[in-house]
């Protein structure tokens, strides 16, 4: 029975071919700025939160918990030197994950929607 409904579909045309793949790629393009703004915003986020979070344990522990012998001051000092290098690396792996989002679900569909759209042309 399928068979016999096959044989009357008609093959899309070179229009509607190309305008399936301009959409396509629509979306795709679409995708990648939409990850770029959540990169953006997550980046951000982590920055300012972090940043506001550093200042204020700063201020903390300067007004109520640094000790007066220095070998003291430095042990109560050290995670504040190793706070913006954690930070920084954080913010290195969530630019890595996005990019590597964007690059997998883009770079290759790309090329194959251009290899489609080639011959029809």
């Amino acid at each position: 029975m399928g068979g016999l409904f096959s044989r009357w579909r008609t093959k899309p045309s070179t229009v509607e071919v190309l305008e399936s793949i301009d959409k396509e790629i629509q979306a795709l393009e679409e995708f990648r700025e939409k990850n770029q703004r959540l990169q953006k915003l997550w980046v951000g986020r982590l920055i300012l939160y972090s940043s506001i979070l550093y200042l204020f344990t700063c201020l903390i522990v300067y007004l109520w918990y640094l000790p007066d012998e220095f070998t003291a001051r430095l042990a109560m000092t050290l995670p504040f030197f190793a706070f913006p290098l954690i930070i920084w690396s954080i913010r290195t792996v969530l630019i890595f994950f996005f990019s590597k989002r964007t690059e997998r679900n883009s770079k290759f569909k790309f090329q194959v929607f251009i290899t489609e759209k080639n011959p029809v042309m």
